[in-house]
């Protein structure tokens, strides 16, 4: 009984032995599994929240070239204003074409806040011909006085026989019958009795800033054409001595309103 015993106690003994030595590499080879794991998953983590060089470098060549976008574009604007020949409204204005432009002659006055410049309308008379009520032009020095030349009336209906010249004709003896002007120091007076329309225009020398007179008929007589401030014009026909009344217009002219004379 004695022996049984001491041999089952034996028996346990090496089994518990076996059992150590198997159970202990199994340990100790687990153990490095589990560290390697949570030095993977905090290296995991420090790469996270570590500054990732790719991305930022990019993000910074993103902002760069947005940033130097506005000023390409007003690059490219100036270039495309100045092959059209004006300055693109985009493009930064030079303060030196400024301090240039200011220092220039002054541009012209314009006409008060409020109010507009006079035209033919308003210095028109319709219905009549005499000299318009409560207008006092004072003591005037006439230039000329008259209807158009006649020789623009002899010379249209030589020329009558033909029927491209007939209505040129009737035009000349239709300004010949109701058409007449006064040229004075103070005014340029156009009337007119035609049966269509009776009216008188009375525009005063200081409102014309331009005028032009054209040769007709070898010379003998020519047309004229007035430019108002407001830039209507008004035609007289058949004018003689154009040239005379042109310069006496044209020396009036600047001397009342030089600002918009064209000398």
């Amino acid at each position: 009984g004695a022996s049984l015993a001491n041999t089952s106690t034996a028996h346990h003994r090496i089994m518990f032995a076996m059992t150590t030595r198997v159970a202990t590499p199994v340990v100790a080879s687990a153990a490095p599994r589990a560290s390697a794991s949570r030095a993977r998953a905090s290296a995991s983590r420090v790469s996270l929240n570590a500054p990732q060089p790719a991305r930022l470098s990019v993000r910074a060549r993103a902002e760069e070239s947005s940033a130097d976008a506005p000023a390409d574009e007003d690059d490219f604007e100036s270039r495309l204003g100045a092959l059209r020949g004006k300055r693109s409204k985009r493009a930064a204005a030079d303060p030196a074409d400024k301090t240039d432009k200011t220092s220039d002659t002054p541009a012209p006055k314009a006409a008060p806040k409020g109010q507009r410049r006079k035209g033919v309308a308003d210095f028109t008379i319709v219905g009549s011909i005499e000299e318009p009520a409560g207008v006092n032009w004072g003591k005037e020095e006439i230039v000329y006085e008259g209807p158009p030349a006649r020789g623009e009336i002899i010379a249209n209906v030589a020329m009558s026989w033909t029927l491209v010249w007939l209505p040129l004709t009737i035009s000349a003896i239709g300004r010949g019958l109701w058409a007449s002007y006064k040229i004075t120091d103070k005014r340029v007076s156009v009337m007119s009795t035609s049966p269509l329309r009776t009216e008188r225009t009375d525009v005063p020398i200081e409102e014309i800033v331009d005028v032009i007179a054209i040769g007709r008929g070898v010379g003998l007589w020519g047309d004229m054409v007035i430019t108002l401030k407001n830039q209507e014009k008004i035609e007289l026909r058949s004018l003689p001595d154009f040239k005379k009344l042109e310069e006496h217009i044209r020396s009036r002219m600047g001397e009342a309103d030089p600002e918009y004379a064209k000398i």
